[in-house]
């Protein structure tokens, strides 16, 4: 129980902390400041509790919605919030963790009235300047709140699974309850109480912190130096020789910081294929740059000839890579590197089809749209692929999570990958004019619009067994402003909204403080950047491919708070790319990687000492595509 206003509360035993608790009230909102005292150190929890209401849903952003697609995800892979399978330590009925774990430091339990919410500040200022890490938690059935100092509890998680120099080992990486304590403390935050529309109620909670803690990150370099950069960094640094393609590279820091290529891209979507073609194609427009700057490299349109040749007439779909990956499948031409997590093994994956068949035809748009000369056999595969899609599509709209490759079939219905598709359709339909291919998109939107509303997108990565995620949704705020360009309904546009506000879960709204170099004290701001899923708990550039989005929408709606969150993205990766080479230890101005952690998630890379890093000793080229491709449109749009 709480003390009363200005209460001092005293243990009955007479030894333990001495607490204050300071109340100001307001409309929707209670500001409370919580200072205490101890002769030992210690953690002091702040709980509140929601009685006699329904529909309840737990949400620690980036970590905690619901009980984390338990029934589709396989236990023991990330938390679950749950009284099931209680042998699995995943599961558990109270799940705490830093609060600079999540996007935005709140622990909200839904109803269907509403919405309560604690926030706290993640960081506390101890004694000798002593920086006290707090938390928040959430417990079953009707418990929520923070804590001054933090445990992970029941266990800390790091990864879903851990990476040794064998390669994946399917033990999960589960590391023994970690914590913070202090002898003497003072954090703030705020208590919420908003009525409304069920789970929607937590956007205004949202917003609020992010206007109250928002610290955007200033680059030094402008718009067009830093896509010179990454353009001229593809072309002589991430470009391949031996493989004849682009590649993703690693290297170890300090003893070996030489970038050297482990994994071409010939993935045709998602991490590759029409995620690299068509920002190196817009680039090249952007910058001004003639048509031989690709001469001596793989340009943008033989990557899209490559992925249009693997169309395989026995499943009517595109194969998912454009060569065999490894000589683990050497005959396969589906089996991508996701392939060795077993989830989608030796079938079509919605995710990379319907990625490379939006880039597609997004390419052959922006063709049309500048005067170059179109590709009409390009065309006519990429519509021969959406034709037997849209013949599988399931009388509710959803479409496929995977599809056989000997016959036209969907194996696997359950995930938001489908998505991806919807996209793709209207942009064939605003270059064929086929009307039947809307009429697809607006059947599967209606269908996927309700997991956003439900702050419940899962199923688009195949590495992540089906967990809660941020990457599906970005295909949904694609769809639904074509959508809306396309018919002008106002129901896309509040979709799209729904669509921002889902991704802004996953956004941080504040600055982090890593413990672990390289970003630690390295002046790195964690505002604007993106976690990838409560799986996969680290930041991730992929965010950026909606910032042309949040843009319309904030034009659309004259609600700045949207452009103010695409800003954040882009400031966010221009920054972090200034911090290559002084700070990161390797690359040079142009590289970028896909990993950088906030807090204790994923923070698996390794020093050749041991030490942990704070980010991944890579330079992922689908990462630099993404931020290439917001910064081209966007020179392309003020031109």
């Amino acid at each position: 129980m709480l003390p009363a206003e200005g209460e001092r509360w005293v243990p009955e035993s007479g030894d333990g902390p001495e607490a204050v608790l300071r109340l100001t009230t307001g409309k929707e909102r209670i500001e409370y400041a919580l200072e205490f005292e101890s002769s030992f150190a210690t953690q002091i929890r702040i709980e509140l509790s929601l009685q006699d209401e329904d529909e309840l849903f737990h949400l620690i952003p980036c970590n905690i919605h619901g009980d984390n697609n338990l029934a589709y995800g396989r236990p023991g892979e990330f938390p679950n919030l749950t009284t099931e399978s209680p042998q699995h330590v995943s599961c558990a009925p109270l799940w705490e963790f830093r609060a600079d774990r999540a996007s935005h430091p709140v622990s909200i339990l839904c109803c269907s009235r509403g919405a309560v919410g604690i926030s706290i500040e993640p960081y506390a200022e101890g004694e000798n300047g002593e920086l006290t890490r707090n938390g928040l938690f959430c417990a079953l059935p009707n418990r929520l709140g923070v804590s001054l100092g933090y445990t992970n509890d029941p266990v800390t998680f790091i990864n879903h699974l851990r990476i040794t120099e064998e390669g994946l080992d399917f033990c999960m990486d589960w590391e023994a309850s970690s914590r913070h304590r202090s002898k003497r403390q003072m954090s703030r935050g705020r208590i919420f109480g908003i009525r409304g529309a069920g789970r929607e109620s937590v956007h205004p909670i949202i917003r609020e912190l992010y206007l109250q803690m928002a610290d955007r990150a200033v680059p030094e370099k402008p718009l067009e130096d830093a896509a010179a950069a990454l353009l001229d960094t593809f072309l002589e640094v991430n470009y391949s020789k031996e493989h004849q393609n682009y590649t993703n590279m690693e290297c170890r820091v300090p003893d070996a910081p030489q970038l050297k290529a482990w994994r071409p891209l010939v993935e045709i979507g998602w991490t590759g294929g029409g995620v690299i073609a068509y920002p190196l194609l817009i680039a090249r427009e952007a910058l001004g740059m003639p048509e031989s700057i690709f001469d001596d490299y793989k340009s943008p349109e033989s990557i899209l000839q490559d992925i249009v040749d693997g169309y395989n007439q026995k499943s009517g779909l595109l194969f998912d890579v454009v060569q065999s990956w490894s000589d683990t499948w050497p005959e396969s031409r589906v089996n991508g590197w996701w392939s060795g997590f077993h989830l989608a093994e030796n079938c079509h994956t919605a995710y990379a089809n319907g990625s490379a068949l939006y880039y597609l035809f997004k390419t052959l748009n922006f063709m049309k749209a500048h005067q170059q000369r179109s590709n009409e056999a390009w065309q006519a595969v990429g519509c021969r692929v959406l034709n037997t899609v849209q013949a599988l599509q399931r009388e509710d709209g959803a479409f496929g999570y995977t599809y056989s490759e000997s016959e036209r079939r969907v194996l696997d219905w359950e995930g938001f990958a489908g998505c991806w598709f919807v996209p793709a359709f209207v942009l064939a339909f605003r270059i064929t004019g086929n009307d039947s291919y809307l009429d697809s998109a607006v059947r599967a939107v209606a269908y996927y619009a309700q997991f956003v509303s439900d702050l419940n997108c899962w199923g688009t990565p195949m590495d992540t067994w089906k967990s809660v995620d941020e990457e599906g949704n970005l295909a949904f705020i694609k769809g639904v402003r074509l959508l809306h360009q396309a018919t002008g309904d106002p129901e896309y546009l509040r979709m799209l909204e729904q669509g921002a506000y889902y991704e802004y879960l996953w956004r941080y709204g504040f600055n982090a403080r890593p413990e672990w170099p390289p970003l630690k004290n390295s002046g790195w701001r964690s505002c604007g950047g993106s976690i990838t899923s409560v799986s996969n708990p680290h930041m991730h550039p992929m965010a950026l491919l909606v910032t042309d989005d949040l843009e319309y929408l904030a034009d659309a709606t004259g609600d700045e708070y949207h452009r103010q969150r695409a800003e954040d993205a882009v400031a966010w990766a221009m920054a972090t790319m200034e911090l290559y080479p002084a700070i990161m230890g390797y690359g040079r101005y142009g590289v970028f990687s896909e990993r950088f952690c906030p807090s204790d998630g994923l923070t698996i890379e390794r020093y050749s000492d041991g030490t942990p890093s704070s980010t991944w000793f890579s330079y992922n080229g689908w990462a630099a595509a993404n931020l290439l491709e917001a910064l081209a449109e966007r020179i392309l749009t003020e031109r």
